[in-house]
C-alpha cells in the first residue's frame, strides 16, 4: 500500500502556516497521501471533506484536526473560502520528543477521532496561539534551539489533549478488548524494548496468538506491533544520539543490538541516514503565511 501512496513530511523540523487557502490545498486533492509528520490544524473558515485513516470527516469552522505520524489523508472537496492554520513537526522531530511514549494514554482516541469541534472561545484562543508561534518563527535565534521547539511541541500536544478532555472523549472512550490489549502491550514494550524486539515475545506475555495480537493492535491504533516497537527503538536511539555523547556502539548495545553493522542498517532503513549522519544533523524551522486580503 505504501508503495502506491505518496509520503509527505514536514520539510523542516517545525513549520507554522497561517491563512492557507483552497488555492494551496487543491494541489493535494484526489490522491491519498501518507502524512509522516505530526500536524495540528485549525479550520478558521469554510469546510473541507477528507478521508483520514479510512474514515470520512468534514471539518468546518471551529474544528481541530490532529494527524498523528503515518496517518493517511485524502482531500475530496473544500469550499472556496476555506482558511486554515496549521503547525507541523517532522517525523524526525517527533521521534526526538518520544511522541509515542508521551501520548500512549490517548493515542488510540486521537487516532479514532482525528477531527473534533471546539467552542468559538477555544478556537479564538488557539488562533492566538498560532499567531504567537508564527511570531516566534520569525526569529531564528530562538527556534534554532531544539529545546525551544520541543517546548512549543509540548504546548501543542498538551493543548490537543485538553481539547479532547473538554470534549470528554478521553473519559468516555470505550475500553474495548483491542484498546486493553494495546495499553497492556505499551506497558510491556516500554519495559522490554531494549532487549526484546520480537512480536512473538509480547504476544506470549499477553497470552495471545501472534495473529490475534497483531490484529488487535492494528484495530486499536492503525499500526502493527512491529511498527510500534520499531518507532520506540528509533525514538530512543535518536534521543541518545542527540542528547548524549555515548559511543554509537554503546547506544546500539543498550538497545539490544549486539552487532553495530546491523544497528546501522536498521537505523538507516527507518531514518534515511546513518546514526553518525543523524548525530551531526542540525534542527531547522520554517513558516508560511498567505495574506488573506489577496
Amino acid at each position: 500500500m505504501d508503495k502506491q501512496i505518496i509520503s509527505i513530511d514536514s520539510p523542516t523540523d517545525f513549520i507554522v502556516g497561517k491563512y492557507v487557502s483552497s488555492d494551496e490545498l487543491k494541489q493535494y486533492m484526489n490522491a491519498p497521501y501518507k502524512i509522516k509528520a505530526g500536524v495540528f490544524i485549525l479550520c478558521m473558515e469554510g469546510y473541507i471533506r477528507t478521508t483520514i485513516n479510512q474514515s470520512e470527516y468534514t471539518s468546518t469552522r471551529h474544528h481541530v484536526t490532529t494527524l498523528i505520524p503515518n496517518s493517511y489523508l485524502q482531500i475530496h472537496e473544500m469550499s472556496e473560502e476555506i482558511l486554515i492554520y496549521f503547525v507541523a513537526f517532522s517525523s524526525d522531530f517527533m521521534g526526538y520528543v518520544n511522541f509515542v511514549r508521551s501520548t500512549m494514554n490517548c493515542l488510540s482516541v486521537i487516532y479514532k477521532n482525528p477531527v473534533i469541534p471546539i467552542s468559538q472561545e477555544m478556537s479564538c484562543l488557539f488562533a492566538t496561539f498560532y499567531d504567537l508561534l508564527f511570531q516566534y518563527a520569525i526569529y531564528p535565534n530562538i527556534l534554532n534551539n531544539k529545546e525551544m521547539i520541543k517546548a512549543i511541541f509540548t504546548m501543542c500536544s498538551q493543548g490537543i489533549v485538553e481539547l479532547y478532555n473538554s470534549n470528554q472523549l478521553l473519559e468516555k472512550r470505550e475500553l474495548t478488548r483491542y484498546t486493553e490489549i494495546y495499553q497492556d502491550f505499551m506497558n510491556l514494550v516500554l519495559k522490554h524494548y531494549t532487549t526484546e524486539h520480537n512480536v512473538t515475545f509480547y504476544a506470549d506475555q499477553l497470552g495471545l496468538t501472534p495473529p490475534y495480537f497483531s490484529t488487535s493492535i492494528k484495530k486499536a491504533i492503525g499500526q502493527t506491533p512491529l511498527e510500534v516497537i520499531t518507532q520506540i527503538i528509533i525514538m530512543d536511539a535518536k534521543a541518545q544520539l542527540k542528547g548524549t555523547n555515548l559511543e554509537i556502539k554503546k547506544i546500539a548495545m543498550g538497545l539490544g543490538f549486539n552487532n553495530l553493522s546491523f544497528f546501522n542498517r536498521f537505523f538507516r532503513q527507518h531514518v534515511g541516514m546513518t546514526p553518525q549522519e543523524y548525530r551531526g544533523k542540525t534542527y531547522t524551522y520554517s513558516y508560511y503565511q498567505k495574506d488573506p486580503s489577496k
